[in-house]
């Protein structure tokens, strides 16, 4: 009689306190305010980190005269060209993606073999 007791009443406890298909969440009225803020800092990393593709590094003279040649050729890329110790490079491009570099270095490789892709340390 004891043992078909208990039997009752860990059946009836089971069918009362038993998982149900609801699912309740709350959100934290701070949450809206962390999701802007993280939304602010990765458009400020994307900023920072990109990747870019460097095409030369040497003379003045012939880095000019490249970065005329590719600023003409690839008008919808950004071309820079600049001074760092002791050489000019000429570097085309701020690529979110590696396989977006990817492919234009593939494009670039044709013309420029030593072309390499890299991200910057702003």
């Amino acid at each position: 009689m004891k043992k078909k007791l208990v039997i009752i009443v860990l059946l009836f406890l089971n069918i009362t306190y038993s998982q149900t298909d609801k699912l309740n969440l709350f959100d934290h009225p701070k949450f809206d305010s962390v999701l802007k803020i993280k939304k602010v800092v990765d458009k400020k990393k994307f900023k920072k980190t990109y990747y870019s593709i460097q095409l030369f590094s040497g003379q003045f003279e012939i880095g000019d005269s490249i970065s005329k040649l590719v600023s003409e050729k690839f008008i919808e890329d950004s071309v820079y060209f600049y001074f760092e110790t002791p050489n000019y490079k000429v570097r085309l491009g701020k690529y979110k993606s590696k396989l977006d570099a990817e492919k234009k270095l593939k494009i670039l490789r044709k013309e420029f073999k030593s072309a390499f892709i890299f991200i910057p340390d702003n």
